[in-house]
């Protein structure tokens, strides 16, 4: 373990890990989240802990993105860790269930840290892409701001 810096050290990040760029698929469009047929979700998963060698922790999330194909891309420091990657559930509910079981079902094998979800965001593909397609990401500037979304509709 570490000792030192905090948790305000920046993240290293590993992009991508498998080379899998967001909206790569070219699929008719389907209609709007049918229960009966799977549906593709964007998940960002944040994991924190105990502080830890940051090579470890890299090393855990290159073995992870061996076993979890769907990876996108990861960062990491000492004692947290974020990982983006693609998932297929039928709905919302299935894609969170998953996500939240993640790390903890790939923790032996890939020998990730011990470390718990404090953060999970789930988006269907069509805003993924929308996301990633915007120029810039405007953040809320003041507390109790009510504003439209960029390029939402009016």
């Amino acid at each position: 373990m570490t000792t030192g810096k905090g948790d305000d050290q920046p993240l290293a990040t590993l992009t991508p890990l498998r080379g899998i760029p967001l909206g790569t698929s070219r699929r008719g469009r389907r209609a709007a989240h049918r229960r009966e047929e799977p549906a593709l979700w964007f998940i960002t998963i944040t994991v924190s802990g105990a502080r830890m060698r940051a090579e470890e922790v890299r090393a855990g999330l290159e073995r992870l993105s061996e076993e979890q194909p769907f990876l996108v891309s990861a960062a990491y420091a000492s004692s947290r860790a974020e990982l983006r990657y693609w998932d297929e559930s039928v709905d919302i509910e299935g894609a969170v269930a998953q996500a939240l079981r993640m790390w903890r079902e790939h923790q032996e094998s890939a020998k990730l840290p011990a470390w718990t979800v404090v953060g999970l965001e789930v988006v269907d593909r069509d805003t993924a892409r929308r996301r990633r397609d915007e120029p810039v990401r405007t953040q809320v500037g003041e507390l109790g701001e009510i504003r439209p979304l960029e390029g939402g509709d009016s």
